[in-house]
């Protein structure tokens, strides 16, 4: 039984839900993110969201992310949907029942939803902020991060790995760090602060067409232009709406106003796609360990590394194609 199919969640949610004194009317699957699925629980009174982990090893994201909601609910925030109830009784790898948001997927294509959500943004950053006097640091610690991530993967999962893969990512960071090293005069300063930690696509318009952020799983303390640059890359904005969202985001959290964030948010979108690749890969493992759709994690991998074509050279990029090729032709042969 696949997870899409509501059945597989049947008979733990009816349980959890008469804990609630709660009759269910009807379950049905909503999406499936790296190591969680979400499914909607439709009671006789309302509709309620219920997310779970895939395996154990995701278990303590799980629950944390209730938490870290309602932290920032506790500090005013008025876009982030509550968390009802947790279990770990019924649901083995852990389960929370959230808030139900009637709606739709956001997208940004036009300049009132990205009006809103920049003013979220601000919200979440205004929190805790700090300045970071020497700017140049918060990309060098992208830079060594991302080395990090790179030497990690290879260590860990030198099983998946091949050759041409490790090239590549080699090749990608001897191209990247001197263009760091050539525009240290574009960060005069950093700014450190909450973060959502994902926003990309985890954005709900619902039907009076009020922006909720969700899956708040990946919060943390850090970089305010990777975050904000990361939304801008992942939806795709327009040239001319990007100008607008950065200036509606400035204008809202006015420590920013002298950042130049569309040209520093271009040395943290070139790392995306490596990043991804590595996240990918890390991924992959757990899906292959649970046999949890290796071939769809696959697909996403070699997403990324055509993502760096936009970026870097074309031999390099050509590499990181090649070598994810090979890796899924190999694993192809014991799915």
């Amino acid at each position: 039984m696949k997870i899409t199919d509501p059945n597989i969640i049947h008979k733990p949610a009816t349980a959890l839900f008469n804990i609630l004194d709660k009759q269910i009317k009807q379950i049905s699957f909503i999406g499936k993110g790296e190591g969680s699925v979400v499914y909607r629980i439709e009671t006789l009174e309302k509709a309620y969201c219920l997310k779970t982990a895939l395996f154990p090893e995701r278990t303590k994201k799980i629950l944390n992310e209730a938490k870290i909601r309602q932290d920032f609910i506790d500090k005013g925030l008025t876009f982030v949907p509550s968390p009802i109830f947790t279990d770990q009784k019924f649901f083995k790898n852990g389960a929370v029942i959230y808030d139900y948001i009637e709606g739709t997927p956001t997208i940004f294509d036009s300049k009132d939803t990205l009006s809103q959500l920049a003013r979220y943004l601000a919200e979440i950053h205004k929190l805790d902020f700090k300045i970071i006097p020497n700017g140049i640091d918060q990309i060098w610690n992208n830079y060594f991060f991302l080395e990090k991530t790179i030497k990690s993967i290879q260590l860990r999962y030198a099983h998946l790995l091949n050759k041409t893969i490790n090239q590549a990512f080699t090749n990608v960071l001897n191209e990247h760090k001197p263009q760091i090293t050539k525009n240290i005069d574009l960060f005069p300063f950093g700014i450190s602060s909450i973060l959502h930690g994902d926003v990309g696509s985890n954005c709900i318009t619902d039907t009076e067409g009020k922006l909720w952020l969700i899956d708040w799983e990946n919060s943390e303390y850090g970089d305010i232009v990777e975050e904000v640059c990361f939304f801008v890359m992942n939806n795709d904005i327009e040239e001319n709406l990007q100008d607008f969202f950065y200036q509606e985001y400035q204008r809202h959290f006015e420590p920013s106003n002298k950042l130049n964030l569309k040209k520093m948010g271009e040395f943290y979108m070139k790392t995306v796609p490596i990043f991804n690749i590595c996240w990918g890969i890390d991924q992959l493992h757990k899906n292959l360990i649970y046999k949890i759709e290796p071939e769809r994690k696959l697909k996403d991998i070699m997403g990324s590394a055509r993502n760096w074509y936009l970026f870097f050279s074309e031999s390099t990029s050509s590499m990181i194609v090649q070598g994810v090729k090979e890796m899924t032709a190999k694993l192809s042969k014991d799915l």
